[in-house]
């Protein structure tokens, strides 16, 4: 039963963020949702139902997987490392991603974002509003710390 609603509610939450006709939040998902097709499976999350079922390609899934394995440190440790592969993949392209979360962060990404060139081509990507989990915190903070690394290592 669990599992069931743990689905339905991955679910229901891709199918409400996919309805957002905002252009610009389009141009967020694209990058918090890009798939690297060239990664693998993740070792660790393959005897794992819910977690089998991600591909770990991107952000978005690490964020969602990280979420969902949150009494598994083996597995955390190994989704983070992933998270960070894909940081420094999407630094690579030239598009570094630093995530926000908040009261309004969807706003402040919007008015971060709209010059994008003024802080090292930085985009900002809202991944939760109001309400945020301790694993959605971890995860931000990780991949933001590995975005201002590579940045300050130019």
């Amino acid at each position: 039963m669990k599992k069931n609603f743990l689905i339905l509610l991955l679910l229901l939450g891709i199918q409400v963020f996919s309805q957002n006709d905002d252009p610009d939040q389009k141009f967020h998902h694209k990058i918090y949702g890009k798939c690297f097709k060239s990664l693998k499976q993740i070792p660790e999350t393959e005897n794992q139902l819910l977690l089998k079922a991600l591909s770990f390609c991107s952000l978005l899934e690490c964020t969602i997987g990280f979420e969902y394995s949150k009494n598994k440190k083996d597995t955390q440790d190994a989704i983070l490392k992933r998270a960070i592969e894909i940081t420094n993949l999407l630094y690579d392209e030239g598009t570094p991603v630093y995530l926000i979360s908040g009261l309004d962060s969807s706003d402040e990404a919007e008015k971060q974002n709209q010059n994008i060139t003024d802080d090292n081509n930085l985009v900002y990507i809202s991944v939760g509003e109001c309400v945020s989990t301790n694993e959605l915190q971890k995860i931000k903070q990780i991949i933001n710390q590995q975005t201002l690394k590579l940045i300050n290592k130019k």
